[in-house]
């Protein structure tokens, strides 16, 4: 009859049976009484917000962008790039706080190209394909062996006759041997020697590679 009576209570009435056999309980039995008979309704709340978050996060990280997003092949380090990140940031970016810098150190080639992991062969050329990779630090081998198929842009087209000349950048040269110079040998990317520098021919971040090249050379080399 209880039951039955209940549904036939107005919203104001079943508040106020509610609230009476609580304030009738302890607040271990509180705790109990609630769960029992609202985890549906907890449980769909804890839902709603998670995908709000998520949905604004989603929103949120999209409006981040890449100033320059580099490669580098074989990295010999141990640490987190992060740091080496925002700092090309702080040196090339504007001030967006959407902007960011990319260094992807996850392709490990080997001295021997032809016994490079699959997966990571297919990686590097799906990047490439797809537009999300501007410059690419990498060895004497994996230079050679993508430069004869035309994947670099001719260096000396992202500046002016006196830079060119000042950088040692000649009309088809596609890479930049960028292995002495100080403020790459601080950031410890690699190790092996020549190191070369290239962009990629098809990048959508040209400026902002050469801009790259100038805060590398910044500082010049180390004899």
């Amino acid at each position: 009859m209880a039951s039955r009576y209940e549904s036939d209570m107005t919203r104001k009435e079943k508040m106020q049976l509610e609230k009476e056999k609580l304030s009738k309980m302890n607040f271990k039995e509180k705790l109990a009484y609630i769960w029992e008979y609202y985890k549906a309704v907890i449980f769909g709340i804890i839902a709603v917000i998670f995908i709000i978050g998520t949905i604004v996060n989603i929103h949120e990280n999209a409006k981040y962008y890449d100033l320059v997003s580099i490669a580098v092949v074989d990295y010999a380090g141990l640490q987190d790039v992060s740091p080496i990140e925002e700092d090309l940031k702080e040196a090339l970016g504007t001030g967006d706080k959407y902007e960011k810098v990319s260094i992807d150190t996850s392709y490990s080639f080997g001295e021997n190209l032809e016994n490079a992991d699959y997966n990571t062969l297919m990686k590097f050329t799906a990047v490439i394909a797809a537009q999300s990779m501007d410059a690419l630090i990498c060895s004497q081998a994996v230079y050679d062996n993508y430069s004869k198929d035309d994947y670099f842009l001719d260096l000396s087209t992202l500046f002016d006759e006196a830079t060119c000349e000042k950088y040692g950048i000649k009309a088809g040269d596609t890479c930049l041997d960028i292995s002495k110079l100080k403020k790459y040998q601080d950031m410890g990317l690699t190790y092996y020697e020549p190191c070369y520098l290239t962009v990629l021919v098809n990048t959508k971040n040209a400026d902002n590679a050469a801009k790259l090249i100038e805060y590398l050379e910044e500082d010049g080399v180390n004899e």
